[in-house]
Formats: C-alpha cells, sequence, structure tokens
C-alpha cells in the first residue's frame, strides 16, 4: 500500500501545483485584473510611505506627539470608509479599471507635498490618501470576483492574496529606505515612484483596461 500511498500524494502535490499555476495565469492573463493588480502595486508603494514615515513626519519633522500622529492615522481610516461608501452609491455608473485608476491617482498625488505639510494639511491629504487606497482595493476584489467564474474565485482569491502581499514586500523596504536616507524628501520621492509605476501600467495597458462596471461582468 505504501507505493500506492506515496503515488497518490505525488499525484495531489502535482495537482495542487498546477492548480497554483492556473490561477496565477488567470490573473495576469486577463488583461483588466492585470491592470488592476499591477494599481495595487501603486497603492501598496503610497500605502508603505503612510505607514513607515508618517510617524517620522509627525514626531521628527513637526515635533508632535502620538496624539496628533493619531489623528493623521485616523483620517486616513477615515477616508478609506468614506471611499468605500462612495463605491457603493456610484460604482455601477463607473468603469471599475476607471475607479482603480482614480485610486491609484489620487493615493499617489497625495504623497508628493507630505514632506512640507503642517499636521492641518496631513490630516487632510491622509484622508484623500485613504480614499485612494480603497478606490484601487475594493473595486479589484469586485473586478475578480466578476471575471471569475464561481468554482476556481477561492483559489484565484488566493493568488490575488499572494501576490498583492508580494507588492507590500517590495514597497515596504523602499518606504524604509526613503524614510531613513532620504527623510526629507521621503513622500516626494515616494510619491514620484507610485506615479512613474501608474502611469507605465496605464501606458502599457491602453485599450486593454476593459470597461466593467460593478454588478456588471464583462468576461
Amino acid at each position: 500500500m505504501l507505493p500506492a500511498l506515496r503515488a497518490e500524494q505525488g499525484t495531489v502535490e502535482r495537482s495542487k501545483l498546477a492548480d497554483m499555476r492556473d490561477d496565477t495565469q488567470r490573473l495576469w492573463r486577463d488583461p483588466p485584473v492585470r491592470f488592476a493588480l499591477l494599481m495595487e502595486l501603486v497603492a501598496a508603494i503610497a500605502g508603505a510611505l503612510i505607514l513607515t514615515v508618517t510617524i517620522t513626519r509627525v514626531e521628527g519633522g513637526l515635533n508632535l506627539g502620538e496624539a496628533q500622529y493619531g489623528w493623521v492615522m485616523a483620517a486616513y481610516g477615515l477616508g478609506a470608509t468614506l471611499a468605500s461608501l462612495a463605491v457603493g452609491a456610484v460604482g455601477r455608473r463607473v468603469p471599475l479599471p476607471r475607479f482603480i485608476t482614480l485610486g491609484a491617482l489620487v493615493t499617489s498625488l497625495a504623497m508628493l507635498p507630505g514632506d512640507l505639510l503642517p499636521l492641518g494639511g496631513l490630516v487632510l491629504f491622509w484622508l484623500l490618501a485613504g480614499v485612494g487606497q480603497n478606490w484601487v482595493n475594493l473595486p479589484t476584489e469586485t473586478l475578480l470576483a466578476e471575471r471569475t467564474e464561481a468554482a476556481a474565485q477561492g483559489r484565484v482569491y488566493g493568488a490575488h492574496f499572494a501576490w498583492s502581499h508580494l507588492w507590500w514586500a517590495f514597497a515596504y523596504p523602499v518606504a524604509g529606505f526613503l524614510g531613513t536616507h532620504l527623510a526629507g524628501r521621503a513622500f516626494l520621492l515616494g510619491g514620484l515612484l507610485a506615479l512613474l509605476v501608474l502611469v507605465s501600467v496605464w501606458l502599457l495597458h491602453r485599450g486593454q483596461r476593459g470597461g466593467a462596471r460593478l454588478g456588471q461582468a464583462e468576461v
């Protein structure tokens, strides 16, 4: 029985590897999904900057305390919450790739003046950054659901989870380097990097982004 058991285990392992390969290919073969996945890299760069460099800006650059840092980060979270309501309210009338592009643009632009803003400016711009982050991530999840058959959705979501977290594994060291070695220009340079990635992805997918709206599958 042991050789048969080993053969069965080998078949299962090959099947899992084949599933993983197929699910990753689903993400990268479909232009609108690939576009959204790459836009999540833009959001990851901006998000990593916010999560790692904001405290340096508030406590080191502005000489403020933990309470003020909490206000800035609360604004970031509030922006994401408000953005989700906006997606639900108008999403059916706006193509998902357009929502995703707008979100990536907003969250990238919000970074640019971060090195110079006073506390009130940080609160406002981090609110906008939270809006942009949500407008990338939430429509991407919806796009995945609408462009993947029900039987494969669980595996495809797993592949998407892995790839989207790989973006953060890249973005955190970049943000850490900027915050450590170029602290006075970290948000400017990081925002420009995010914009460079955004423009590159947008140009590479011209005519391939699709026009699916929330609740309207385009497969």
